[in-house]
């Protein structure tokens, strides 16, 4: 056992600024949990207008589709190649919500999510380069692809996105598809 401490006037008066700090520290963190509370309850109507968006930005992507379909033979490589680039913005998009959700993490990001928020990048940048638009179409819709079971299985453990961004992007990703399928076969017919 050590010897008592015998506390003088100005170190009572520290003791006493650190409690008060630690208090209003105490205070702040849960007005923060019980924001994330009132965030959690607002959700659906969040996601509603995240959807509503989300659809609207798949409109370039259906554009080109029924332009193709209306039209095979004219400017095909144009539309293919530009589609292509916006559906490679897309996976970039969708690499920064998987960055932003990493970082979010109460416990701080792990190594594996920030490694599968850069690969998505990694791999979709090149995809915005001016090659072959019916390969780069292919690569990224196996991506996509890749990218949306990957964020279904983080989300069931817990790790992923809300469920209701899932909600949105499950359908999205389908559009997207299905616009890309539509595209590829009007320009090869």
């Amino acid at each position: 056992m050590g010897a008592p401490v015998m506390m003088n006037k100005s170190g009572a008066a520290r003791m006493s600024a650190a409690a008060n700090d630690l208090e209003r520290e105490l205070r702040s963190r849960m007005k923060t949990a019980d924001s994330y509370e009132k965030q959690a309850v607002s959700a659906p109507a969040n996601g509603a207008a995240a959807a509503s968006i989300a659809y609207l930005a798949a409109a370039p992507l259906i554009g080109g589709a029924v332009m193709l379909v209306a039209r095979p033979y004219e400017n095909a490589e144009v539309i293919l190649s530009l589609m292509a680039s916006y559906g490679a913005a897309l996976v970039l998009f969708f690499a920064g919500v998987r960055w932003g959700v990493a970082v979010m993490r109460p416990e701080g990001p792990t190594m594996r999510a920030l490694a599968g928020a850069a690969l998505p990048f990694a791999l979709g940048m090149p995809l915005l380069a001016g090659f072959d638009a019916t390969l780069r179409i292919g690569a990224l819709m196996a991506l996509m692809l890749i990218l949306l079971i990957d964020d279904l299985g983080a989300t069931r453990r817990g790790h992923g996105a809300p469920a209701w961004y899932l909600g949105v992007r499950a359908p999205l990703t389908a559009l997207v598809q299905v616009a890309f399928v539509i595209a590829l076969a009007a320009a090869m017919r």
